[in-house]
């Protein structure tokens, strides 16, 4: 075959075509069907139970209800279900008790910090706030932990550390592992 043949086939079909994609198709052609039937089916009975009981409330004389208190009614209805909806749901549901805490949906389970010596030292960084954290596992000397810490002692910088942090759903850390680096003593110049 010629290259520009193989070209020009190949730019008709630029992908190649799945069985199992075919079938994912028709799985949600059935299931979007099937829901538009469902809700309609819902809907039909909603509109003639609303139809027989506006007809038996026609009957009596309930004519000093206006019609628009069923409308503030259903605003009302409606408004509330958001509001429940935006609580349950919405970011204020994924925040914890952290008053800084930013409520993300996706955060990363751990975070790995390395701190240098004067970062550890001046308490930049969150450094504080990492000291106050409990130990993943209970205490410090948990043997569970204690080839991730050896790994952490060997990330750290000199007279540093390296610190692994887990974090909850809502991104705010739970708890910390950390491994101090070598300690070095400081040479001082004559």
């Amino acid at each position: 075959m010629p290259p520009s043949h193989t070209s020009s086939s190949s730019s008709l079909h630029p992908c190649k075509h799945s069985p199992s994609a075919t079938l994912d198709l028709l799985i949600l052609l059935l299931v979007l069907f099937s829901a538009a039937f469902l809700l309609s089916s819902y809907f039909s009975y909603l509109f003639h139970s609303l139809s027989l009981l506006s007809s038996h409330l026609s009957s009596q004389d309930l004519s000093s209800i206006p019609p628009a208190s069923y409308l503030l009614a259903f605003a009302v209805f409606f408004a509330a279900t958001i509001a429940f909806l935006d609580l349950c749901c919405g970011p204020r549901s994924r925040k914890c008790r952290n008053p800084k805490c930013k409520g993300l949906k996706k955060a990363m389970e751990f975070d790995l910090q390395i701190q240098t010596e004067d970062c550890v030292r001046s308490g930049s960084g969150g450094s504080k706030e990492i000291d106050r954290l409990p130990w993943k596992g209970g205490s410090e000397g948990n043997p569970d932990y204690e080839c991730l810490r050896a790994e952490l002692r060997r990330m750290a910088p000199v007279n540093g550390r390296a610190v692994l942090l887990f974090r909850s759903r809502c991104g705010c850390p739970v708890a910390k592992l950390q491994g101090w680096g070598p300690k070095r003593g400081r040479r001082h110049k004559k």
